[in-house]
């Protein structure tokens, strides 16, 4: 039950992105259903291993490449999803940001709960 809420706040955290950047659009609920789909599970196949084979840049960069590393994702999730536009790598950048900060916060919400 706790996977299906978090993904569920996953969802509305890209909906909610999606009306806050500028460069990002979706076209339907569903797309937007699938692009969350596809950008958690690229977060969990993905960043651990880009993390260890960029390590000297986060380390350089004090963990803020870590948000590059998101980005990315962001981007590559754009890219295997029709539905999601995304405009270039600076509403990426800020999608991710926001996708993330408000994951957090949901998940610390349904921590308390």
């Amino acid at each position: 039950m706790h996977h299906l809420l978090s993904f569920l706040g996953f969802f509305a955290a890209v909906l909610v992105a999606a009306k806050v950047v500028p460069g990002i659009r979706v076209k339907s609920v569903g797309g937007a259903l699938v692009f969350a789909l596809v950008f958690a599970i690229l977060e969990k196949l993905l960043f651990y291993p880009l993390t260890l084979i960029t390590l000297p840049l986060v380390i350089m960069s004090f963990g803020l490449f870590l948000v590059i590393i998101n980005a990315f994702l962001f981007w590559l999730a754009d890219k295997l999803v029709s539905k999601v536009e995304v405009d270039g790598f600076g509403a990426a950048l800020f999608g991710s940001v926001v996708v993330s900060v408000l994951n957090w916060g949901i998940h610390f919400v349904l921590r308390l709960v």
